[in-house]
């Protein structure tokens, strides 16, 4: 193999120092891992960090967030469309976070991209991003529920120097330290950010110093048409045709309505074609999102589910086309709020996209692909912002990233895992509670499994937590919650049921405090002196006292498969961990346990069949027996939760002949309401 300019081209060569490259992205997480303060970031692990070449083109992308690939490249494109490049310079660096020019998920995501020079000669890119407690703005945390414009939310930079020539640009830090709540941690993780791209542009020296720049050229794009011809084998092996799904965003902050979120996918051979133009208008609510995350949250399934075993550079995206139409959802354009899209909108593509590949990969004639069917996760991010005094008097917004513990919908091969966060942070975590008891002024009183939240199903939905904090060393501040996955449940297939949808509640005059200098420690909201008021999707400034106590329960993913073929032990385990109730068991699963926990064999059977036999009865619809609910009130019966909603409905369907269920699909009638 010998590319145009003599360079010998040994595939194996190629692999190397694609995966030299991978290392250098993963090693820039470690540097802000350690290097910050926040726990978003050292313990979360929410960031993103890619290398791309002199034109912006992804020559290497970490996988601890897929969905930000999109802006991440547009963040580089934006700067090189917008400064000449005479004044790109080595040892320039870039601050990026706003949504309509940089691609930014929202403007507290704040990138920082720096240009790699290598004897005076523009090589390649970097970018390190995260989640930052603050960034200005009318809300504490920087994500406003409440806005109606962009104007309402955070400060916005659309890659402007903060690092000119390896000098800071002093004005700029000092606008940032000035809009911000919280200056002292920010501006450190701004400096992690920077010392990310330091080490990449370190690793980088000495990688290209050993091939020399001919060759390394070569290689990356060598690395991206391999890429490019492994993906088209892959989509090759699904079946040709259109395609057509719908989910919906809700609650747009202020406006408790559903947004639709088409998306009609057309396999051709070996090309992917996504098309959302036919989403909801952008609303003045902020769950919009740019058309670079759009890119992010239709790829980051495909990344998991399709193309497991593949490289992300620029060649896998090329059999993929993704359109949107300006001015709607998925494509918003100024003055539309942004600053929860990626958690609402977005994620709702990426089950969207998750539906439809799980149809398309259950009927490829290839082994690998149909094994890596996947149910829809939870995929909500149940944001959690607390702002209040520290014991040193300082207002501190606490991010609460617990919210990210929802669960994965299930496998052809496996359960989901439970708290797995969302498919689109495939390394996401949650952190310690300890950590962020000893910077946040909070107390949790419990952090544990969501019982029954993961969708049952053959192989079950992976389940949420459930956890409940109270102010500590502090005399109260204000709470607002956002809510992603509310009303419509994420769907199952192939007979497996939805998981539960997330939610949050308010336990005002709880007496948390008083119980706990009385040495009781609350372990259920039973425990607490006074009764839990349901919050709505979305809520902003409640107002959390001394004593008060914050509840929030996180659901779970999709089922896979009919849940009476669930192996009886499997579903006894789940009941010993506590993730299925032992009434949960025998209403979703058919299994009776005896009193030492075991399944009762007889008595299983039965009540199996007495299963079969009532899906049997139901009403016939073209040639299928299917039973219609209220999601809410179906979800119900089988101990999940999801907040009722009219038009959202359960549709069941079975075989007349064995009673087997066939699909539990959710549908949603929104001129119902």
């Amino acid at each position: 193999m010998t590319a145009g300019n003599d360079i010998r081209l040994d595939p194996v060569d190629v692999d190397i120092l694609a995966k030299a490259l991978d290392n250098v992205a993963a090693e820039m997480g470690t540097v802000m891992m350690r290097a910050s303060g926040s726990p978003a970031i050292a313990e979360a692990v929410d960031f993103s960090t890619f290398i791309a070449d002199a034109e912006g083109d992804i020559i290497s992308y970490a996988g601890y967030i897929t969905m930000y690939l999109g802006a991440a490249r547009q963040a580089v494109r934006h700067i090189l469309a917008t400064y000449p490049r005479s004044e790109i310079r080595a040892g320039d660096m870039f601050l990026c976070n706003d949504p309509f020019t940089t691609g930014n998920a929202h403007a507290v995501d704040v990138g920082v991209v720096r240009p790699i020079f290598i004897g005076g000669e523009l090589m390649a890119w970097c970018w390190a991003e995260a989640h930052v407690n603050d960034f200005g703005g009318f809300a504490p945390g920087g994500m406003n529920p409440i806005a109606t414009e962009a104007y309402g939310e955070a400060l916005r930079l659309p890659g402007v120097k903060i690092v000119d020539q390896g000098r800071p640009v002093e004005d700029v830090w000092r606008i940032i330290e000035t809009n911000i709540r919280v200056p002292e941690l920010v501006l450190n993780d701004i400096r992690c950010f920077i010392a990310a791209c330091h080490r990449c542009d370190e690793r980088l020296q000495a990688l290209i110093g050993r091939y020399g720049t001919g060759a390394f050229r070569t290689y990356i794009e060598a690395a991206k048409d391999l890429a490019e011809q492994a993906v088209r084998r892959r989509i090759a092996d699904l079946p040709d045709g259109t395609y057509t799904a719908e989910e919906f965003a809700e609650h747009n902050g202020h406006t408790d309505e559903l947004y639709p979120v088409r998306c009609t996918l057309t396999v051709t051979g070996d090309a992917l074609r996504f098309d959302l133009t036919d989403s909801a208008p952008q609303t003045d609510g902020f769950i919009n999102v740019s058309a670079a995350t759009t890119l992010g949250a239709v790829v980051s399934p495909l990344l998991i589910t399709l193309l497991p075993d593949l490289p992300i550079n620029q060649g896998t995206l090329r059999p993929i086309e993704v359109v949107t139409k300006p001015g709607t959802i998925c494509d918003a354009r100024m003055p539309a709020p942004m600053g929860a899209g990626h958690i609402e909108t977005g994620f709702r593509i990426g089950k969207l996209v998750t539906r439809l590949l799980a149809d398309l990969q259950a009927g490829s004639d290839n082994a690998f692909v149909r094994e890596h069917v996947m149910a829809p996760w939870q995929d909500s991010w149940s944001a959690s912002f607390f702002y209040a005094p520290d014991e040193d008097g300082r207002l501190v917004p606490f991010p609460d990233m617990n919210g990210g513990g929802s669960g994965a919908g299930a496998q052809a091969v496996a359960d989901g895992m439970d708290v797995s966060g969302v498919l689109a942070q495939p390394q996401n975590s949650i952190p310690d509670i300890e950590i962020n008891e000893l910077v946040y002024p909070v107390l949790y009183l419990w952090r544990r499994l969501n019982p029954n939240s993961g969708g049952p199903g053959r192989t079950r939905g992976g389940a949420g937590i459930d956890l409940a904090f109270t102010p500590w060393y502090t005399p109260g501040g204000q709470e607002h919650v956002m809510a992603a996955c509310w009303q419509v449940p994420p769907s199952g297939v192939f007979g497996g049921y939805p998981g539960s949808t997330s939610g949050s509640a308010l336990v005002s005059g709880a007496r948390a405090d008083e119980a706990l200098a009385q040495g009781r420690i609350p372990r259920a909201i039973g425990d607490l002196a006074a009764s839990a008021t349901p919050l709505q999707g979305k809520q902003f400034g409640l107002t959390v006292g001394a004593g008060d106590v914050v509840v929030l329960r996180v659901g779970g993913g999709g089922g896979h498969g009919d849940p009476i073929e669930r192996d009886p032990a499997r579903v006894a385990a789940d009941v010993r961990s506590g993730v299925v109730t032992v009434e949960a068991a025998r209403v979703s699963y058919g299994v009776v346990l005896d009193d030492t926990g075991r399944p009762d064999p007889a008595a299983t059977s039965a009540e199996r069949e007495r299963i079969r036999r009532e899906r049997r009865s139901w009403a016939r619809e073209d040639g299928l027996a299917v039973r219609r609910s209220a999601a809410h009130e179906r979800l119900a019966e089988r101990g999940q939760w999801c907040q009722a909603r009219p038009g959202v409905q359960l549709v069941e369907y079975a075989d007349p002949g064995t009673g087997a269920l066939v699909r539990a699909d959710v549908v949603v009638r929104t001129g119902d309401r």
